[in-house]
């Protein structure tokens, strides 16, 4: 067949196509959260180690095993800090001028919790501390005005930024401190020599003063985790020897509880401690603690654990061992009536869900990103 021939029967059959059926293309559009967080929706935060420009938080509801989204959340990805109305959601990023070099610009990114989209930021010190995430990188006052960010450059302070007027309020100085645990319209840190220090803060965000309490931990015998789990006021840390340290951060003078063991001296003996990235969680309504354990010894604090010892917060005695069916770098709590246990080891891309009644494994979420380190409740 002659190249005319063939060029006539193409037309042909076009002409016929298009007559036949008239051609619609697909109208592309942004999806929208239609309900709201459930008491099993979680965060999984991935801040993508082969490529960490391009940080990443999937929205899980592990009740179900529903993916319901993904928010993009820049370089140097740590934590989401939520509001208590959840009208939007924050998070602290780090961007370069030509992705990996050039010109470093930080902001806070705000975004809307219906369609993950950003739809503002506020500018910040390009200071803030890029590490292994932990609950304590950041965190909002208690009357949602500020939101508090540690900075380390290696110079310590904290950045105050005023969430209402959309700016930086201030940049408090705090050297020998780290971390930020916010409080009412206050934040404290943890401090080198043992102590803990508070400064509180006027309406405009500027700090009106400070205090220093006495030494609470000796950091030289059996240092304090920068990993601590919190309820309301009251927060919970791990010890590098597994003893836990709580603290009432409720009054304006904090309340240095008594410290309690995690082991006995058969767990001792046995060579078990806590560990991990994430190893501490806590549900409200039934008064646990929950600590990821591994038998290891000194200087094996970040190693995964391969239980969940589950404790009751007014005994402090142990009340179950729950058994992973895989190594955990990180555990959450979700707040449900029955909740669950969330585990995740670090570049595995599994979720694994378990009952935190039960301790019984009841799902794998398959395919959730690069490498999450953190776990966050919505």
């Amino acid at each position: 067949m002659s190249k005319k021939a063939i060029l006539a029967v193409i037309l042909a059959c076009l002409a016929g196509s298009a007559g036949a059926a008239e051609f619609r293309p697909e109208t592309m559009g942004v999806a929208t959260l239609d309900r709201a967080p459930g008491p099993n929706w979680i965060w999984a935060n991935d801040f993508t180690f082969g490529f960490m420009p391009d940080g990443r938080t999937y929205l899980l509801d592990a009740g179900s095993g529903e993916f319901l989204g993904m928010m993009s959340t820049g370089s140097m990805f740590l934590k989401l800090d939520i509001p208590a109305d959840r009208k939007v959601i924050y998070n602290a990023a780090t961007y370069y001028e030509r992705v990996v070099r050039g010109k470093r610009t930080d902001v806070i990114n705000i975004f809307d919790p219906k369609t993950l989209d950003v739809i503002g930021e506020i500018p910040i010190p390009p200071k803030r501390l890029t590490s292994i995430p932990t609950l304590i990188n950041s965190g909002i006052t208690n009357d949602q005005r500020f939101l508090v960010l540690y900075n380390m450059t290696p110079a310590q302070s904290v950045s105050v930024v005023d969430l209402a007027n959309r700016r930086l309020a201030s940049e408090v100085i705090t050297p020998g401190c780290a971390m930020t645990l916010p409080g009412e319209r206050r934040f404290r840190m943890l401090c080198a020599d043992g102590t803990l220090l508070s400064v509180e803060l006027d309406a405009e965000g500027r700090e009106a003063r400070r205090a220093r309490s006495a030494p609470f931990f000796d950091p030289r015998k059996d240092p304090l985790t920068e990993k601590p789990v919190r309820s309301g006021d009251q927060w919970w840390f791990a010890s590098f020897g597994s003893m836990i340290q709580p603290l009432d951060l409720s009054a304006e003078v904090p309340r240095f509880l008594p410290a309690w063991s995690l082991l006995g001296d058969a767990d001792r003996a046995e060579g078990w401690r806590v560990g991990g990235i994430q190893h501490l969680g806590v549900h409200d309504k039934s008064g646990r603690l929950y600590a990821l354990m591994h038998q290891g010894g000194p200087d094996t604090h970040k190693d995964p654990g391969t239980e969940v010892w589950v404790y009751d917060l007014a005994t402090r005695k142990r009340v179950q061992r729950i058994a992973l069916r895989d190594p955990a770098t990180s555990i959450l709590i979700t707040p449900a009536d029955e909740p669950l246990l969330i585990a995740m080891l670090i570049g595995v891309p599994n979720v694994e869900v378990y009952s935190a009644t039960t301790g019984q494994h009841q799902r794998t979420i398959g395919e959730i990103g690069h490498t999450v380190a953190f776990l966050q409740n919505y």
